[in-house]
């Protein structure tokens, strides 16, 4: 597909989208007749006065790989190996890569993505302030996914395309900049909305369980109509202060819903409503995906003074903390085990203390913190000499810094890291990531 200029007038552009090929979807055919973008840049100041520009951006974009057409070297060949057994790899020029085996039907391809664009920019006080504000929505078809067969085959799972996964959200970029005599500014920030989903995993449940962590059981799981992955376990009410609250916890045929429990125990949610608490009552607890990400950067400069700076975080994520594990007995505590239960009225949301207990710490929203956080990832102040001094040693350039990253951090996490690193199905799972350093750097720059 590519975008071609079809009219211009009274310094207005307007651009439309082709597009080619056999099969359109309504989409595509929609745009077929769609201004796809315009810009205003002459003459703005007749229409509004305060305005300098305005610009309209779109898009829609396709990209895939059909089967069998290899292009440079690359592309998805089959290699029989005997016993009725098929091999599918990925062939990088002279390089194979293996996918897997197994009684699959049709040979892997490459993974299909269409996305939608639609984009405005601004411009004011002679553009020394602009704005940027992006729509997108993105859906990836047919991706590499191990497939679901049942374990009696005898074969290690395969992989085939059987994932769709949707991503949609807006973009936002705004920049000021300052320029008197000797002294300058440059203030950005962005922030980003993201919405993810899984539309069809690929088998016939529409789900599936992933990570799960000792004594707690599974603790992230995939389904359709859902973000990928979330946070999987019970929901809690927090903890029972007494026996008379026990016996008060009953359903609608006057049952004991959690019979077993003691005082300091905790009160997990019938979701189902069956009047039980069973695995059936796990459910959605939380994900590891950020509604918003931004960040914030500073630079100014003064004769030979330059400042710069960067803020970054995330805001609407949450934070499994794995850290710690029930199935031993003799390992260190947190600092917040102190706030546990210890009798009535203590405490409502850490449960009471007990070797091996594996009932009060199964998975469940008691492992789930709030991720957002805020951090000065770096910050930076130098000097540069006046080269009327420096040229008479036969240097062009010196300057002299100090420089910190990671000095501050902004977070209601109680863990090492907010800002973790994890797998894609273990994402937002702390298992006890080693925190960022703390860095101070002092340097010279010299340019002869």
């Amino acid at each position: 597909y590519y975008i071609d200029l079809v009219e211009e007038y009274s310094n207005v552009n307007f651009y439309s989208i082709h597009l080619e090929g056999e099969e359109l979807s309504e989409l595509e055919r929609f745009f077929e007749k769609f201004p796809i973008g315009c810009e205003y840049d002459e003459d703005i100041d007749v229409i509004i006065s305060w305005l300098d520009n305005i610009a309209e951006r779109g898009a829609l974009e396709r990209y895939f790989r059909p089967e069998g057409r290899y292009g440079d070297g690359v592309g998805v060949i089959p290699i029989d190996i005997g016993n009725k057994v098929r091999l599918y790899c990925l062939r990088v020029s002279d390089k194979i890569l293996v996918f897997g085996n197994g009684g699959v039907k049709d040979a892997p391809t490459w993974e299909e993505s269409e996305q939608l664009d639609f984009g405005l920019d601004f411009g004011f006080l002679h553009n020394a302030l602009t704005f940027t504000i992006d729509y997108y929505k993105k859906t990836t078809k047919g991706m590499l996914m191990e497939m679901n067969i049942p374990s009696y085959v005898g074969e290690s799972k395969p992989i085939g395309n059987v994932g769709k996964m949707e991503n949609s959200g807006v973009e936002m970029e705004a920049v000021y900049k300052f320029h008197v005599g000797d002294f300058n500014l440059r203030v950005g920030g962005n922030l980003t909305y993201l919405k993810n989903k899984l539309i069809e995993y690929g088998n016939e449940t529409g789900w599936a369980y992933y990570d799960s962590f000792q004594g707690a059981g599974t603790i992230t799981r995939a389904e359709n109509g859902k973000p990928f992955p979330f946070f999987y376990g019970y929901k809690t009410a927090g903890v029972f202060q007494n026996q008379a609250e026990i016996d008060a916890y009953t359903n609608a045929r006057g049952e004991l819903i959690q019979p077993k429990a003691v005082a300091g125990d905790v009160r997990f949610l019938d979701v189902n409503g069956d009047g039980q608490i069973t695995d059936d009552d796990r459910t959605d607890i939380g994900n590891g995906m950020p509604d918003w990400t931004f960040g914030l950067n500073l630079s100014a400069g003064w004769k030979g003074f330059d400042f710069s700076m960067m803020l970054q975080g995330t805001m609407g994520n949450d934070i499994f903390d794995a850290t710690r594990r029930t199935d031993i007995s003799t390992v260190n505590l947190p600092s917040w085990m102190l706030d546990r239960w210890t009798g009535e009225g203590t405490s409502n949301k850490i449960p009471r203390f007990a070797l091996g207990d594996s009932q009060n710490w199964q998975s469940s929203d008691l492992y789930v913190y709030d991720g957002s956080y805020m951090r000065l990832k770096n910050i930076q102040l130098g000097y540069t000499l006046p080269t009327n001094l420096t040229r008479q040693f036969l240097i062009s350039s010196l300057r002299f810094y100090v420089a910190g990253e990671n000095l501050l951090t902004f977070t209601k996490y109680h863990g090492f890291d907010p800002e973790i690193s994890s797998t894609t199905t273990s994402l937002g799972v702390d298992y006890g990531v080693y925190p960022q350093a703390r860095v101070w750097t002092v340097g010279v720059n010299i340019a002869f």
